[in-house]
C-alpha cells in the first residue's frame, strides 16, 4: 500500500523558501573578489563577505559588529574622506579613495541601504583595489616625465658640453705648467677630475632618460674606495664648506678595499651621498666614513653616516624612486639617489638604508670584491 506524504504547512515551505534563497544571495555575495560590507550608521558591521574578511584577516563569523575602520582599515577612528554620513543623510551613493590598506589603493563606493518601511538604516561600503591601476598611471607620468627629461638633458648636454670643453683644455695647459710640488697642483687636478665628472653627470642624465642599456666596451677597472672617498670629500668639503661639521673616517687604510668599475662614477655615488649628508644637517653635525669587509670577505663596504633629520620611516622605500624628493620646491630633481642605485646595480652591488628622525641616517654601499668577482667568474 502507498504511503501517503503529507504536504508540508505553508509556514515551513516558507521558511524554507527564504533560506534557500538567503544561502544562494551569500553565496553569490562571497564570490564576489571586491570587499564589501554592509555598515549601520554607527560604523558597526552589519554583513560583510569573504573577499573583506580576508583582507581584514578575521573569520567572517567574528566581523559583524566590528566597527568597520577598525575591521578594514585597523584605525580607532573613521577614514579620512569616509563618505558614510553624507550617504545616509542624502540618501545618494558617494565614492572617495582609500589608500595604504596593507599597502594597496582602493576606490570605495558607499550606497545608503533601506529598511522595509524606507528608512535609511546604513550603506553598503563596495571596494575596489585599484591599486594595479594606480601604478601603471605612475608608470604612464613617469615615462612622460622621462620623455620631456629626454629632450631637456639633450639641450642640457650640447650647452654645457662647449664650456666643459674649455675647462677640461685649460686645466691640462695648467698641469702641464704647474709643477708637481706646487701647492696648487693638486687643486688644478681637481678641476680637471671635477670636469670629466661633469661630463660623466651629464652622459650618464642622457642614459637615464632615454632608459638607455649600459655601454658595453665601458672603461673598466680595479681602483681603491678609499681613494675614491677621498676625491669625493675634497671636491664636497671644498671652499670651507665643512666648518660646521665634523667629520669623523673611520678608515682603515691597510684594509684591501677596491671595486671594479668605473671610478669615475662611484666617485659620483659619494659625491652625492655625502652632499645629501650634509644638507641633512643644516645646523651642523657628524659626519661618519667608515669602510670593512664583509665577514664571509664577499663584500667590500663603504658607510657614510650623518646625524641629521633623518628620513621618515613611510619615504624609506620611495627614495631610490625616480623623482621622488623630500626636499622643497626648487631644492632636489629626485634624481640623484636613482642614478646612484642604478650605479651601483651595474657594478653589481647594492645600496641599503638606514634611518631614525632626528638620529640620522646611514647609507651602506656593497661593492663585489673583485677576488669574489674572480672566483664567481
Amino acid at each position: 500500500m502507498a504511503k501517503t506524504v503529507k504536504p508540508k504547512p505553508n509556514m515551513e515551505q516558507s521558511l524554507e523558501f527564504i533560506e534557500g534563497v538567503k544561502r544562494r544571495w551569500m553565496a553569490t555575495v562571497d564570490a564576489i573578489v571586491d570587499p564589501l560590507m554592509l555598515v549601520d550608521k554607527d560604523y558597526r558591521v552589519i554583513q560583510a563577505n569573504r573577499a573583506l574578511a580576508k583582507v581584514a584577516g578575521k573569520d567572517i563569523k567574528k566581523v559583524v559588529g566590528s566597527h568597520c575602520y577598525k575591521l578594514f582599515a585597523g584605525r580607532n577612528s573613521p577614514c579620512p574622506g569616509c563618505k558614510l554620513q553624507e550617504s545616509i543623510s542624502t540618501e545618494t551613493t558617494q565614492t572617495y579613495e582609500l589608500n595604504d590598506v596593507d599597502s594597496r589603493y582602493y576606490e570605495v563606493a558607499t550606497q545608503p541601504i533601506f529598511d522595509m518601511e524606507g528608512v535609511v538604516e546604513g550603506s553598503l561600503h563596495i571596494y575596489r583595489d585599484r591599486t594595479l591601476a594606480k601604478q601603471l598611471q605612475s608608470q604612464l607620468i613617469q615615462t612622460e616625465k622621462l620623455a620631456s627629461i629626454g629632450l631637456l638633458a639633450g639641450g642640457i648636454a650640447h650647452e654645457l658640453n662647449n664650456p666643459l670643453a674649455g675647462i677640461l683644455l685649460f686645466s691640462q695647459m695648467l698641469l702641464r705648467t704647474v709643477k708637481k710640488e706646487s701647492e696648487y697642483y693638486q687643486d688644478v687636478e681637481e678641476i680637471e677630475n671635477a670636469a670629466k665628472r661633469c661630463k660623466a653627470i651629464v652622459d650618464n642624465l642622457l642614459d637615464f632618460a632615454r632608459q638607455q642599456p649600459v655601454v658595453t666596451g665601458e672603461k673598466n677597472e680595479v681602483f681603491s674606495l678609499h681613494e675614491a672617498l677621498a676625491a669625493a670629500l675634497r671636491f664636497s668639503t671644498a671652499g670651507g664648506k665643512a666648518n660646521r661639521f665634523e667629520i669623523i673616517e673611520q678608515i682603515d687604510q691597510s684594509l684591501d678595499i677596491k671595486a671594479t668599475g668605473n671610478r669615475n662614477k662611484v666617485i659620483q655615488v659619494f659625491l652625492n651621498l655625502i652632499q645629501n649628508a650634509l644638507q641633512a644637517m643644516p645646523n651642523g653635525g657628524r659626519l661618519t666614513l667608515r669602510s670593512f669587509i664583509s665577514p664571509d670577505r664577499l663584500w667590500n663596504i663603504i658607510e657614510i653616516e650623518d646625524s641629521g633629520v633623518g628620513i621618515p620611516a613611510a619615504h624609506l622605500k620611495k627614495i631610490f624612486d625616480p623623482f621622488f624628493t623630500s626636499k622643497a620646491e626648487g631644492e632636489g630633481t629626485g634624481l640623484g639617489l636613482s642614478i646612484c642605485h642604478g650605479i651601483i646595480e651595474e657594478l653589481g652591488g647594492k645600496i641599503e638604508v638606514r634611518s631614525k628622525l632626528r638620529k640620522g641616517t646611514t647609507f651602506a654601499i656593497f661593492f663585489p670584491a673583485p677576488a669574489a668577482l674572480r672566483e664567481v667568474g
